[in-house]
């Protein structure tokens, strides 16, 4: 005699409410394990869309040229790989040289800068560039009022800067920030343009916490000898690869560097940046897959006690179903149900888990909160296969059972 599969389910949840501490217990390492896999994933997800909107504005025909490689966003290289400083002078002949290039200009950054007007000064916090005209056009980085840099503030060391709307928030409140002067590292800069309001992305850095100024005035205040980036716009999104090729042809022509040598410098545009964070979060994907099914192993051993155990305080019951005339086969359905029931519970609260945390994390970080739909389906499936096998070895036990010695048994 077969039960009807809603009534194996309401078998199954009348034995969790009887011992919740014990189920809740059972079922913790699969809803761990669940919302580990869940949480890094979305995390992940998130952080991959908001470095695709960031990277949005370099544009699909734009490309930078640095001293080292990228990975995951974050610059690297080997301890012994030591490679010469790109230097500024190299964008004046690449503009000159290389006929498939539209904008190239060279730019370099300094992070937690402080800037003063009067008696008011910003927290160190900012990020200031030095750069050249073309930063503007390259970065996509449009004034909302007054003028950018120009060649001629590059040429004679102007002392200008144009600053973003944090910096107008916390240092002109209430005034016209055009004209005024702000002290960088305690030398005076006059404002000549304010950015546009770019909004609030990736981990909730504004990309409005910055100011530039020409590079040559960078130098003067921190100093010649740091390696800048270029930053190189082509004619049309259709000859980036000739532009790309031109500009190896001649920063290697600079570099001295001889045939059959590999470029002592890096290349990478938002495709390359791109395909490297995916391989570095795919690594990352991994180790989370590997914690959540350790902590899935864990709990499969829990669910597979709490079935033996419910086994042993049911023989009698299982004696009176066989006595009157229960299969084998509907006794071992029954507690396969009962597991894989067990375990998808502790899943489904992994599940959701898994999605407050991710939305908690991403809401403080004002990033895009993304679940993946296979992440979802994954799980699922896995807690599925986890309860099975899991139940396997009780169910089999629970239908071996005589049932004459089952009655016996108190």
């Amino acid at each position: 005699m077969y039960l009807h599969f809603g009534e194996n389910l309401q078998v199954a949840w009348a034995q969790l409410r009887s011992s919740k501490l014990r189920s809740v217990l059972t079922t913790m390492g699969i809803t761990i394990g669940i919302a580990t896999v869940i949480f890094i994933v979305a995390i992940l997800e998130g952080y991959m869309l908001s470095i695709t909107e960031d990277m949005q504005g370099l544009g699909a025909n734009v490309f930078q040229v640095q001293k080292y490689d990228r990975s995951g966003g974050f610059s690297t290289h080997r301890r012994r790989d030591v490679r010469k400083d790109i230097k500024k002078e190299y964008a004046e002949e690449i503009r000159e040289r290389c006929t498939a290039v539209k904008f190239c200009g060279a730019e370099v950054w300094n992070f937690g800068v402080s800037f003063r007007y009067k008696d008011k000064k910003t927290n160190p916090t900012y990020r200031l560039a030095g750069g050249e005209p073309e930063y503007f056009y390259n970065n996509a980085e449009p004034i909302d009022d007054g003028r950018i840099i120009s060649r001629a503030d590059v040429m004679s060391n102007a002392r200008v800067v144009v600053i973003a709307k944090d910096i107008v928030d916390d240092l002109f409140p209430f005034e016209y920030p055009l004209g005024k002067f702000i002290k960088i590292a305690g030398v005076k800069f006059k404002v000549i343009g304010t950015f546009e309001d770019l909004g609030t992305r990736t981990f909730g850095r504004s990309p409005n916490n910055r100011a530039v100024i020409p590079i040559t005035a960078f130098e003067d205040l921190y100093g010649k000898y740091r390696s800048v980036y270029l930053t190189i716009q082509t004619i049309d999104a259709a000859h980036i690869d000739e532009a790309k090729s031109q500009v190896i042809g001649v920063l290697r022509q600079i570099r001295k560097i001889s045939p059959g040598e590999d470029n002592d410098f890096a290349m990478w545009s938002n495709e390359s940046l791109t395909e490297s964070f995916k391989n570095t979060a795919e690594m990352i994907q991994m180790v989370a897959i590997l914690l959540g099914m350790i902590s899935l192993l864990v709990g499969s051993i829990g669910v597979m006690n709490i079935m033996l155990v419910t086994v042993t305080e049911r023989t009698r019951e299982i004696g009176v179903r066989k006595a009157v005339g229960a299969k084998r086969q509907a006794i071992l359905i029954q507690f396969l149900n009962e597991s894989v029931f067990l375990s998808l519970i502790g899943g489904f609260f992994g599940i959701v888990l898994g999605f407050l945390l991710a939305f908690l994390v991403t809401s403080i970080f004002d990033m895009p909160f993304a679940v993946p739909l296979w992440a979802v389906v994954t799980g699922l499936v896995v807690t599925t296969i986890v309860g099975l096998f899991a139940g396997i070895y009780p169910a089999a036990k629970a239908s071996k059972l005589d049932p004459i010695e089952a009655l016996r048994y108190e």
